[in-house]
């Protein structure tokens, strides 16, 4: 088999179209009327109401956009994306399906060991829906990582090669004061249960596990700039560390207030969220632009080149395309 065949990229690639489809479809499904999966005649109701359509509609236009991005970082022409999209999808993407992919794992082998439905009682949905929904997620993970990391590291590797640094004080002060607030809630509703102030509907071990690394990597965002020794000794591990917990304290909190249980958020979840999404854009861009400034002055202004230009070499994938 030629080693064209065995490219990461391509099966990467075809691992993210392949976990969208079962979650496409069953969106599709449910959209056309189909009562697949559904186990109650309120779960049945709430499917057909306008805020679980309107979901359904934006959750598939989600989908098939991550489907269209791992698609563009494999073609010849994924240098010039535009480095601002690259970030935005990138961000989102990681952001979403992080602990997901980090948290569910370990959740659902606990629960398992422990003896109890590994399905969340909600929604009157069947407990399959739950593994092919979040199976499909876990694998959609799995290959935009891939793709993402290899896409950076070829299009941007020089502003990773020195670690992530720590912002001015009043910025790190700043996102501190707004990212402990969402890690101790987390953690808290994590550890605990959620109870009557945390996201409701993720009482069970998977779910919390899920709470709780986002916790983990919140916090490891907010440290690993501030741990110059031990990052300078694993710059590339230190920025994904940093990339990832930003991306996730960003996201996580406007996720569980759209996807609050009955449409009725927790005022404490709107709280924290409302602390945790400004403090981890303000410190994740300070870090980014700190990187950026810190490469720009060891190897000067001709030995970096800007965000979204095109590198020097070109692309794998796209050597030789051009006639000659």
């Amino acid at each position: 088999m030629s080693a064209s065949r065995l490219d990461p990229r391509k099966i990467a690639l075809a691992t993210a179209v392949l976990a969208t489809l079962p979650y496409l479809t069953l969106k599709l499904l449910w959209l056309g009327g189909s009562t697949a999966g559904i186990t109650s005649s309120d779960g049945l109701d709430e499917m057909h109401g306008t805020r679980h359509v309107i979901g359904n509609v934006v959750t598939i236009a989600m989908m098939a956009l991550a489907a269209g991005f791992a698609f563009a970082l494999t073609r010849p022409w994924a240098d010039r994306v535009p480095a601002k999209l690259v970030l935005v999808l990138g961000a989102g993407a990681t952001g979403l399906l992080a602990p997901i992919l980090l948290g569910l794992p370990i959740g659902l082998a606990v629960q398992t060991a422990f003896g109890s439905d590994t399905a969340p009682r909600e929604d009157g949905l069947a407990p399959w829906v739950f593994g092919l929904v979040y199976g499909g997620f876990g694998l959609l993970a799995i290959a935009l990582a891939v793709l993402v990391v290899a896409h950076v590291l070829h299009r941007w590797g020089h502003l990773i090669s020195e670690p992530p640094e720590r912002p001015s004080l009043p910025i790190t002060l700043a996102a501190t004061a707004g990212l402990l607030p969402f890690t101790a809630a987390m953690a808290f509703w994590g550890i605990a249960g959620p109870g009557d102030s945390g996201p409701q509907g993720l009482e069970g071990p998977a779910q919390r596990t899920v709470l709780l690394v986002t916790a983990v990597l919140t916090v490891g965002a907010l440290l690993v700039p501030m741990a110059r020794g031990w990052a300078a000794r694993r710059s590339r591990f230190a920025w994904l560390v940093t990339w990832t917990g930003c991306c996730v304290a960003a996201l996580q909190g406007p996720t569980q207030l759209l996807l609050a249980q009955g449409g009725e958020p927790q005022p404490a979840v709107a709280v924290v969220a409302a602390l945790a999404t400004p403090a981890a854009c303000l410190y994740g861009l300070a870090i980014l632009r700190r990187g950026l400034a810190q490469v720009t002055e060891v190897n000067g202004p001709r030995g970096v080149r800007p965000l979204g230009s095109q590198p020097r070499s070109a692309h794998p994938s796209s050597r030789g395309s051009r006639p000659r």
